[in-house]
């Protein structure tokens, strides 16, 4: 199947390597166009230990905030520094990008951007939760591939392992 828009979901893990490989081998079989996409993700619970320190005084409330939007800037700034990186690489192969970084939740955001470009295939990776915490945590791939206007083809991040293309069109009613 020839996808002219393909959307790549990546999250600056080592499976990201794999997911953008893979999307630009499907953009240069048939000179589609990439469009790169990084959520950043900002759970509450990352810096549980000071906000718990801020509640009991021990550190100020204005310097949690301060260090955490200075954390977050500088996140963003590095995400889009090597989103960039990605976007030059692909450039290189004579193959259009662009890149998009937000602060959002991932999965809702992923399935937004997919529908607003008029994505042919959104192509991200899995990031092998398993059991337990697959079920408390959820999974962002599982997520899009249930709720995208597009199929999604998840790429595992273990190279033992095929590419898999969920489709709403293949599921069954």
């Amino acid at each position: 199947m020839s996808y002219q828009k393909i959307l790549v979901a990546l999250d600056r893990t080592a499976a990201s390597d794999r997911v953008f490989d893979y999307a630009l081998g499907l953009a240069q079989s048939s000179q589609g166009q990439l469009q790169l996409v990084h959520s950043l993700n900002i759970a509450s619970h990352d810096n549980l230990g000071k906000l718990i320190d801020a509640g009991v005084g021990l550190q100020s409330p204005t310097n949690v905030q301060h260090e955490e939007e200075a954390a977050r800037l500088q996140r963003a700034q590095e995400t889009k520094q090597w989103l960039e990186q990605l976007r030059a690489e692909a450039l290189k192969r004579d193959i259009s990008a662009d890149f998009i970084c937000e602060m959002s939740e991932p999965g809702s955001f992923i399935c937004q951007l997919a529908k607003t470009w008029g994505a042919d295939v959104i192509v991200m990776g899995s990031s092998g939760k398993k059991g337990l915490k697959k079920l408390v945590m959820g999974s962002t791939s599982d997520y899009v591939s249930k709720h995208a206007s597009c199929p999604t083809l998840v790429v595992p991040n273990d190279s033992s392992q095929e590419v898999e293309l969920f489709s709403k069109a293949s599921e069954p009613a």
